[in-house]
């Protein structure tokens, strides 16, 4: 059902303000609403700490100052810079004669920020929240926005063009002295209300633009159904910001968006959308750097006389597996950082950097050490042929003067000890990521995105529904079997608890009950790659990304559990090659994958 407010600009001023503000107030539209001031108040201050929910301009809000934080009544200890909080209270909040019968409950001063600073300026705004004090059979729940201006040429694109506005919120009671909560019926229903109201500048004359206009259905509708949510039971499932904050994520990529963006979207020679794949990898390196700052030191810091109590170690490198069109390997090395990528295929963007650049790109492909020692026929030589199974694949230059696209070199997956690897949506390399990364005692990033098994094959990862083993049956039934029903080999967990041996099926063997848990194939694979890496002995930590993508879960493996340490590298590579046989890994599986990729026939990404 369509979200359609009452239009009251042409009653003039709305009764309820009427009684309680000037007649400079000016009501817009009204809606009728199921929730009560409880949840009206929790919805209202989460959209002033996060603006961005309303306008896509803008990226946050900084809180300049909060009234509970600062007194400490929230379980937060007071700020103890007291001049401080005078400045900002001196130079930030707006006096006010307040509203007669009402309490300001809280006090915000805020700042907010817009995505393109060089279109849009910050603005400072103040937000009250009251609530009405008189035992009627209404309770009113009323909070204010004062931006900070002197005329109304000084408001933001972004911001209404008004003085000052109020969200008001009422609610009637069935019982004026137990406020108990009036039961909707034919005459009563619904029992609350939500409107939005305008204080106009002296300038300005009725009737209102069509912008402010929709600015306030909006604002209204937003409330309406975050409200209409919280009274449902939703609860938010994705939580952003875990391991960096926000303003230092978006202050960065701001920052690289206004040095590189435009030069690499203007040089754009893929056939891909250059607005997703440029701001993407702009996001994901702006959360590397950031995550890096946290780890490491600057180079320049170990010559300092501060740094002795520093013990982080300084940046050991980077290398990107599967780096693609190399944009990530490009901006991170511009800004200072020092690595290379690699991909099984040459593309036309690499031609488009600079030398420098170009020298850290890499076409070869991965055979991961692991696999090599598991299946010894790889490197063996046939009679009479002096070259192995791998060397006519790809040989390396020192060893071959071919000099076909067929021909290329490879790598093994063994890197310098502590290189950071990135693996972004790097497909059949994904699953082995942590697992490299234990064998040389390195920090990974990985973004999972398409579900490959350690064979290189596609397949549905397993869930907790049948347990961390691999189903090896998938990558055929995935090739064969896939429908639109997603009805994919799997091993179903058992439904009783009488019964203990899973059984081979589809997801359509699921009882209706565990079929609607089931996760998605991505939240599958997410959870099977975050167990591959715990088995090796990383503490996983989970930040989902600010990426133009649905696929932003980004894994991160920089610590090892406790009593994880002090293995030899050949017992790391035993503990490796246990896990990778029983995954049902196969090195010759592999080997046809990557030479698939290598002339053309794979999948691209």
């Amino acid at each position: 059902m369509a979200f359609e407010p009452e239009d009251v600009t042409s009653q003039g001023t709305w009764e309820v303000l009427k009684e309680l503000l000037d007649g400079r107030w000016l009501a817009i539209l009204q809606h009728p609403c199921p929730f009560p001031a409880e949840i009206f108040e929790d919805v209202t201050l989460n959209l002033i700490r996060n603006p961005n929910i309303n306008s896509s301009v803008l990226f946050r809000a900084d809180i300049l100052y909060d009234s509970v934080k600062q007194s400490g009544r929230d379980g937060h200890a007071a700020q103890p810079d007291v001049r401080h909080i005078r400045e900002i209270l001196q130079d930030h909040v707006v006096p006010h004669n307040g509203f007669p019968g009402f309490t300001l409950k809280r006090t915000f001063v805020r700042k907010m920020i817009p995505r393109n600073p060089e279109l849009d300026k910050p603005v400072v705004q103040t937000c009250q929240v009251f609530q009405s004090n008189e035992m009627t059979d209404r309770q009113h729940t009323l909070v204010l926005y004062i931006p900070h201006v002197s005329s109304s040429s000084e408001i933001p694109w972004y911001h209404p063009n008004v003085q000052s506005l109020v969200c008001l919120h009422s609610w009637r009671f069935s019982n004026t002295k137990n406020h108990v909560l009036m039961l909707p019926d034919s005459s009563l229903s619904p029992s609350g209300s939500i409107s939005v109201h305008y204080r106009l500048f002296r300038d300005q004359t009725l009737p209102l633009s069509d912008r402010l206009q929709r600015t306030a259905c909006h604002l209204l509708s937003t409330i309406h159904k975050h409200g209409r949510g919280a009274l449902e039971g939703y609860t938010k499932r994705v939580h952003h910001d875990q391991l960096i904050s926000q303003q230092r994520l978006q202050d960065t990529y701001t920052r690289l968006k206004a040095t590189h963006a435009k030069r690499l979207s203007d040089n754009w020679v893929e056939q891909t959308d250059s607005s997703k794949h440029v701001f993407e990898d702009l996001s994901i390196a702006a959360f590397l750097m950031e995550l890096w700052r946290d780890m490491y030191r600057p180079a320049a810091s170990c010559r300092a006389s501060n740094s002795q109590g520093d013990s982080r170690p300084v940046f050991p490198g980077f290398v990107d597996l599967g780096c693609g069109n190399g944009v990530l390997v490009d901006i991170l090395l511009r800004e200072g950082y020092r690595g290379w990528g690699f991909d099984a295929r040459n593309r036309k963007s690499w031609a488009v950097f600079e030398p420098s650049t170009q020298r850290q790109l890499k076409q070869m492909i991965l055979v991961p050490q692991p696999l090599l020692e598991m299946n010894p026929k790889l490197g063996q030589k046939k009679e009479g042929d002096p070259t192995t199974l791998l060397s006519r694949l790809c040989p390396k230059a020192s060893t071959s003067t071919k000099t076909s696209d067929t021909y290329i070199e490879w790598h093994n997956g063994i890197f310098p000890t502590g290189t950071f690897i990135i693996s972004n949506h790097a497909d059949e390399l994904t699953p082995w990521t942590p697992l490299l990364a234990y064998l040389s005692s390195c920090p990974f990033l990985m973004i999972p995105c398409c579900s490959h098994n350690l064979s290189g094959l596609r397949f549905r990862a397993p869930s907790k529904f049948n347990s961390f083993s691999a189903d090896t049956l998938a990558p055929s039934f995935f090739a064969d079997s896939i429908t639109k029903s997603k009805s994919v080999a799997i091993t179903v967990a058992p439904e009783n608890e009488e019964d203990d041996q899973p059984r081979q099926g589809s997801l359509k063997d699921l009882g209706p009950a565990n079929r609607r848990k089931q996760p998605s194939a991505y939240a599958a694979l997410c959870d099977w790659v975050s167990h591959l890496s715990r088995a090796v002995g990383y503490e996983v930590e989970k930040e989902m990304l600010r990426l133009p993508s649905t696929r932003n879960t980004g894994l991160i493996g920089r610590n090892l559990i406790l009593g994880s340490e002090g293995l030899s590298p050949s017992e790391r590579m035993d503990k490796v090659k246990a896990i990778a046989a029983k995954e049902g890994a196969d090195g010759a599986v592999w080997f046809e994958r990557a030479k698939s990729l290598m002339v053309g026939q794979g999948e691209k990404h």
